[in-house]
């Protein structure tokens, strides 16, 4: 009697109903022994090609997202490489000393000359002192509020820099109607998305100091964090990346 299981007979031993298919040549089996013939057999590593031909018909949202990490993947690299790549000498000088102090921190900064971002880019260095002072773009998740804050001390917690925004004394009434959600649920309710330069985005902690948020993270020009309720971290799952670690200096929080 033909089995009525949806992927048919185990393609190895022929005698049972099959429970897996290899995500790279499709072959179907029923336990690891067969899994391992197959792969023993066919020189199979079982893994899916990342850049495959699939016909339309056969396109799932799976192979919709494995796509979409391929494209993010590749985004990565180019920015990386631009950033390696990119000559100091054709940057002002004040970007040269903040892209220069920022590695020193483990933070890897690129900067587009003459862009409209660099022209809004207010962040500096001051040698005096030995500090970073940041421009920081805030967006909340549902709403069109945005706010921008400049000088800001590399040293201080995220918490402290965003805690005027959930109070109803700094807002006119529009701006408290859009964020009561948020006011109301106060930032013990929230969480802070640090955004890629790759379309992703960082989770960072809101008791950490804005130094030790940016280490070992990539930023194009300055910090641009989004706050989301924390009952939306769910829809963020598959837009939150970690990055690798390539640095080996050691780092003090500050």
């Amino acid at each position: 009697m033909a089995s009525t299981n949806r992927l048919g007979d185990c393609e190895v031993c022929s005698s049972c109903a099959a429970k897996y298919c290899c995500p790279r040549c499709e072959v179907k089996t029923c336990s690891l022994i067969c899994v391992q013939i197959h792969k023993k057999e066919l020189d199979c590593d079982g893994k899916k090609y990342k850049t495959g031909f699939k016909k339309l018909e056969k396109f799932n949202d799976n192979d919709m997202s494995q796509d979409y990490r391929i494209m993010n993947e590749f985004i990565e690299a180019v920015g990386e490489f631009k950033m390696k790549t990119q000559r100091l000498s054709i940057l002002p000088t004040v970007f040269r000393r903040l892209r220069y102090q920022a590695y020193q921190r483990n933070i890897r900064l690129q900067i587009l000359p003459k862009s409209t971002m660099n022209k809004n880019n207010t962040s500096y260095y001051n040698h005096k002192i030995n500090k970073i002072f940041w421009r920081i773009d805030w967006s909340f998740h549902g709403t069109d509020v945005k706010f921008s804050d400049h000088r800001i001390p590399e040293y201080q917690k995220l918490n402290d820099l965003v805690r005027k925004y959930f109070t109803t004394e700094f807002h006119d009434n529009e701006v408290n109607e859009k964020l009561q959600f948020y006011i109301s649920a106060g930032i013990k309710d929230v969480i802070f998305l640090l955004k890629t330069p790759y379309g992703k985005f960082y989770e960072i902690d809101g008791e950490d100091s804005l130094s030790y948020s940016l280490r070992h993270k990539s930023i194009l020009e300055y910090p641009e964090i989004l706050i989301i309720m924390s009952i939306h971290k769910e829809a963020y799952t598959d837009l939150l990346y970690v990055e690798n670690s390539t640095f080996n200096k050691p780092f003090k929080k500050f």
